[in-house]
């Protein structure tokens, strides 16, 4: 079985919106993927739809490479938009209920606070639990029953730095254990260090999918070249420089190899008669590849 999850050509209309539009995404056992896009790019959505929480207006999802999708579902935690907590009941109260409801071991319940660092809340209420709190409960009632695959809608949104750690060392351990993933969120740093896989999604369509590997080679470091005629100039370096890998823009030329030779670069430019403005070393990262992407 190649994909845990696979969508083709799935599309979301309400009224007059189209809040999926067309979106076949991929996604592999063991993987972390991440779902990027601004506030209202069709995530939540998207991932409603997978899980049955809305019915698709076209196309097909398949789970564990089928379309029998209730089968499929048993074996999916999620956490959508904020958890839905008993407020005046106590974590362990919390567990309690959702564990009748999904037919779950009451066995799993104090694991599960232990595993999220609710062990000890005693007799605390709901509704006296922080944010980072609530998000660590409301993972916990979506583990219960052992689901294989996780769908977490913003998980880390809104929380301190410390709750932030928290809740990623928590992917991070389960993943390990073989938990799949599907992440949305718009903090891209913090997704950065737990993500296998993306898929950018802008307007309800999805852009580009990509894993972290080949992102992380797309932002590494490149010699910006600006010249009075950067077409001339790109083809005087691929003269000298056969191999050299580069983009040709308007403002300038983008170098990704030749770390080292720019000083060689600008002599021979300028050697060649070709006027040189700039040229320096430069870096792409995360924030603006996914900027450049999903457009300002």
């Amino acid at each position: 079985m190649k994909y845990v999850i696979e969508t083709q050509h799935l599309v979301k209309q309400f009224k007059t919106k189209l809040a999926v539009n067309d979106v076949s995404i991929h996604v592999k056992r063991g993987d972390i993927y991440g779902l990027i896009g601004k506030n209202g790019a069709g995530k939540t959505s998207l991932m409603k739809l997978i899980l049955g929480l809305t019915n698709p207006t076209q196309g097909k999802i398949f789970l564990y490479g089928n379309d029998k999708l209730n089968v499929g579902r048993k074996n999916i935690g999620s956490l959508i938009e904020a958890p839905g907590l008993y407020k005046n009941c106590t974590a362990y109260e919390n567990m309690r209920r959702f564990a009748t409801l999904y037919g779950a071991n009451s066995k799993e319940i104090i694991p599960l606070l232990r595993r999220v660092g609710l062990g000890n809340t005693g007799i605390k209420k709901a509704s006296e639990f922080s944010l980072g709190m609530r998000q660590r409960l409301g993972i916990a009632i979506a583990l219960l029953g052992k689901p294989e695959i996780l769908i977490l809608d913003e998980p880390i949104n809104g929380l301190d730095p410390a709750g932030i750690k928290e809740i990623r060392d928590i992917i991070i351990d389960l993943n390990r254990e073989g938990v799949t993933f599907i992440i949305s969120s718009h903090l891209l740093d913090e997704l950065a260090k737990v993500v296998t896989n993306y898929g950018i999604i802008s307007d309800g369509s999805l852009i580009e999918e990509v894993s972290a590997k080949e992102l992380t080679e797309r932002c590494r470091k490149f010699i910006k070249i600006s010249t009075s005629n950067n077409s001339t100039a790109y083809a005087l370096l691929k003269e000298r420089l056969p191999d050299i890998s580069a983009d040709v823009k308007a403002d300038a030329i983008y170098i990704s190899n030749h770390l080292d030779q720019t000083a060689n670069m600008n002599k021979y430019l300028i050697g060649k008669g070709v006027a040189v403005s700039e040229i320096a070393i430069s870096e792409s990262g995360f924030e603006e590849y996914f900027i450049e992407r999903l457009g300002r």
